[in-house]
């Protein structure tokens, strides 16, 4: 702009202002972004970064994948987690710890109970596999997830409901290529 009146600029500030406004409450009343110190949010179920990089410190020799690296495979693993315990309690059920350990040998996944921290994180795992298991199918379970609204902290990757993944990385100079870094 080469001219500058009185005019034009208290008319653009006052509608700068009411788009600032506006944007700020609709972030506000949108809930849904995770704040920096959250990494998944599913439903009313929330995992710190805390948390997060807790278990990526305790778990991330258990966590092994030809595509993803460890701390990938565990993002995964607490999204995963957080919509079992969330659609788990919506169906009104609970588990037992000695049921959740059952469940986590009969998927393969006692490797997590060798470490204390890791055997948490795969007991809210094995809410996941019992709400699968009680699902009539697939894409039933697919539309159950997408319902909750699941928001990934971005430095973690992105969310992938049909696949139950987070992929990619928070790191704009590094994108995900589908192969393990």
């Amino acid at each position: 702009m080469t001219t500058s009146s009185p005019h034009r600029t208290s008319t653009r500030w006052p509608m700068r202002l009411a788009a600032a406004v506006a944007a700020a409450a609709a972030l506000g009343t949108a809930g849904c972004a995770p704040s920096g110190s959250t990494a998944v949010q599913a439903g009313d179920r929330a995992v710190t970064m805390a948390t997060f990089e807790k278990d990526v410190a305790n778990c991330s020799d258990l966590a092994s994948s030809q595509t993803m690296s460890p701390r990938q495979v565990i993002a995964s693993t607490e999204v995963q987690a957080a919509v079992g315990e969330e659609l788990l309690a919506r169906s009104g059920r609970t588990l037992t710890n000695a049921q959740r350990d059952v469940i986590m040998t009969q998927n393969q996944l006692s490797a997590l109970a060798t470490k204390p921290v890791c055997r948490d994180m795969g007991r809210r795992l094995a809410s996941l596999y019992a709400v699968a298991g009680n699902s009539p199918d697939a894409a039933t379970l697919v539309a159950d997830v997408k319902k909750l609204g699941v928001q990934v902290n971005p430095r973690l990757g992105q969310w992938y409901p049909e696949q139950l993944a987070v992929a990619g990385s928070g790191s704009l100079s590094s994108l995900w290529t589908g192969a393990r870094s």
